[in-house]
This record gives structure tokens, sequence and C-alpha cells, in this order.
């Protein structure tokens, strides 16, 4: 880890009081907590490292500040930027290196920001420096394109292929399943692999709808599209759409799986992590050929606990047309700003896929031609919203009457 280069002795310089101390200190940046704090992350890693050393009392961690102390007095730490305000927490601090893990999650701004922490104080022959690391795609992806790719910033291109430390035949499997665009992003470091215009929407239009979810946002309730894997590379993708007292409507929980083997345990876990916001109503697609009261039958033993039965419901595909027409009631309501994203969600990634970020790419891709979609993935994110979508319109529309504890019906 190059932030533990100057954390030695031999780097330290002589203070005014006579004592010897090492001034070294690097900040490390994830954009959120839950990143840093993810197993196998960079926090995590750091702590596999160190550990043995904080065991035998030669380096200090504390918990609250998340900060390696060395004997020498250099420290390193671990911190977040959420947002752009959330660099007031930094304005006083003197740093000698800084480093940002995924940089296109990031802000140029925040970037840039950093740079006026960096200090080389007087006598010290450490350097100061900045280094990043990042996959292509994310909010970012186009500053830190310009900037790195086309600008005259250094620039070292790498794979995970790379990695020595990585199963890499294990890890192809799982970018095998991704949709192909987030797939050259990942698998091939493609950063011409970003589509930005579409005939829904644009990438950066959709960006703008992001927003954070604060106490601010009361749930009124909430419902869960489905949108079943079928074969292939087809992922199960389920989403939580609420609707607030505020009259907005946000995508608050997305989660998208190739693997259907405990397929019915993560449905029952997302509806329960999302009790919060008062599921009434699961809407989940049809396929073709499939018998509805097989499904429904089915579902209904599954989440009729959790879900009044009568709220389970099915809507065939043949009855609502492509995925691209599906899709187009709730892109009008992004571009109308009546559909929000919510922020945290960016955060939330699982072997580098973000399905959100995913689910923004297919609101760019998705197309009424299916010569057209055969070079892309199915687009299962954004079909779950759809699903979800149209089980909200239809209650809002409609006027149904909802009762408190997610019931809906009777």
């Amino acid at each position: 880890m190059a932030a533990l280069q100057y954390v030695g002795e031999e780097y330290c310089i002589q203070l005014e009081d006579g004592r010897w101390h090492n001034p070294y200190s690097a900040l490390l940046l994830r954009r959120s907590y839950q990143d840093l704090s993810r197993p196998g992350a960079i926090m995590d890693r750091a702590k596999k490292w160190l550990d043995p050393f904080v065991q035998e009392g030669i380096v200090k961690w504390n918990g609250d500040t998340k900060t390696f102390t060395f004997p020498s007095g250099a420290t390193l730490t671990f911190g977040y930027l959420s947002h752009d305000n959330d660099l007031d927490q930094y304005q006083g601090a003197e740093l000698q290196f800084v480093g940002f893990d995924e940089l296109t999650q990031f802000t140029e701004k925040q970037y840039t920001y950093l740079h006026s922490r960096l200090r080389k104080l007087k006598k010290s022959n450490i350097p100061i420096r900045m280094r990043a690391g990042t996959n292509p795609g994310g909010r970012g992806h186009d500053w830190v394109k310009k900037k790195f790719i086309l600008g005259d910033v250094p620039f070292i291109p790498s794979s995970y292929l790379d990695n020595i430390y990585l199963d890499t035949e294990e890890y192809t499997k799982s970018l095998e399943k991704l949709d192909e665009l987030t797939k050259r992003q990942l698998m091939h470091g493609d950063w011409d692999a970003v589509i930005t215009k579409g005939l829904l929407m644009s990438l950066e239009r959709v960006n703008q709808n992001v927003i954070r979810l604060d106490e601010t946002f009361k749930p009124v309730f909430s419902t869960i599209g489905i949108d079943p894997a079928g074969s292939g590379t087809d992922k199960f993708s389920v989403t939580c759409l609420t609707y607030f007292t505020n009259d907005k409507l946000m995508l608050t929980d997305i989660m998208a799986t190739p693997d259907n083997s405990m397929i019915e345990e993560e449905v029952r876990n997302f509806i329960i992590r999302n009790m919060k916001y008062n599921p009434v109503m699961v809407n989940f697609e049809r396929e073709p050929g499939s018998r509805s009261e097989d499904a429904l039958k089915y579902w209904v033993q599954i989440l009729g606990d959790l879900i009044n039965p009568n709220s389970i419901i099915d809507t065939p595909a043949s009855n609502t047309g492509s995925k691209y027409t599906r899709a187009r009631p709730h892109a009008n309501a992004v571009k109308e700003d009546k559909l929000f994203f919510n922020e945290a969600l960016l955060s939330y990634t699982v072997e580098e896929y973000n399905p959100l970020n995913s689910l923004f790419n297919q609101y760019v891709y998705v197309h009424p031609k299916k010569e057209v979609m055969a070079d892309y993935s199915s687009p299962d994110e954004l079909d779950s919203l759809s699903y979800a979508y149209i089980a909200m319109d239809d209650l809002l529309t409609n006027q149904t009457t909802i009762t408190s504890g997610g019931r809906i019906g009777a």
C-alpha cells in the first residue's frame, strides 16, 4: 500500500522541544462508510495486514477516528465523502498523502479540494502525493476520463488479471454475467464503453434526479417490483419504489442477482429491510407461457406472511409491450421531476457491480427494436422498476385505500 511508504522512523524530524516525530499523515477515501467497512474493502484489508502489529502493541488503532498510529507518530486514516458538504470535516487537515478508491464515484470538486489539504512541512523530506484508483463508469466517469485518460495527468492502466491475490478464473465468471456495457468497463477497462444518450433518457439527465434521502422524507407506502430471471445472463431483479408525504416518488432500494439458488430468501430479506417504507403491493412479471395461478400461489406461499396475499399480483409481459414500452412512463416521470433515486444506493456494490448504475445505463440503451437490444444484456433492473411503477401508478391513480402495516385490500 503506497500510503504506508513513509511511516517509518527514518522520516522523523526534530521538533522545537527536541522530540523526534514523523509528521506524515495519510488519508484514504471511499464514497461512503459502508464502502470502507465492507468485507474485503480497503479498510478491512488494511486491518488484516496491520492487526499483528496492533496485537503486539506496536501500532495503535482508533476505531472512532478510523486511524492507525505508528511508533514514529505517522498516521493512516480512513474517511468518506458522501456529499460535497462532507468536505468541511477535512477543512483543517494537513496531509502528505491522499488516496481515492474508486475515483469515478466522487465529484471533481471533492478531488480538487483535497489537493488544498496537501502540505509539505519544513525539514521533512516526505513528498506530498495524491493517488487514485478506479474503474470506468460511475457518475464521475466523464471528468475522470477528461483529466486522466485524455488529459496530461499520469494514468497507469491495469487489469484485474494483474492482481496476484485474486482468483481470476472465478472472478471472470462473475464479470461474464454483467450487462455488456458494465462488462466492457470492469473486465476490459474500456473508457469508451459509455452510452450517454438514448431514446428514453440521457445519462446526464437521470443523474440529475439522484438525491439524498434524509429525515424530511416521510414514507406513506411503497410497491415492490420483481423481474424474475429468465435464462442465460438474465438477472433476478427486485425494486422498492416509495411514495412520500412530500408527494415525491423515489426508488429507495434495488437488488439484482444472476444466482437464483436462494432467491426466495433474498426476496424475503429485501422486503423485510424495506418494511420501514410500508410495502403494500408486490407486482412481478408473468413470463410468457407460465400459468398465472401457479405463479401467484407460489409467491403467496413465500411472501404471504409479510404482505397481504391479495396484494401479491402479477402483470403479464404480453399486456405491457416491450421493456422499452414499460419503461417509458417512469422515464417520463424522471424528466418531469416526479421520480428520484436514493443517492445512498450508488455506494452499494457487490464485486464492483452496482445495480443502480446498471439501471441508469439501461435507461440509456434500452430500445424498442429486438435487433438493437441483441447487443446488450436484458435490462432487468429497469424492468423491475417498471413493475413497481405499474403497481404504484395503479394505487395513486385509483386512490386505493391503504391501511397501515403493509396491508392493502381485504
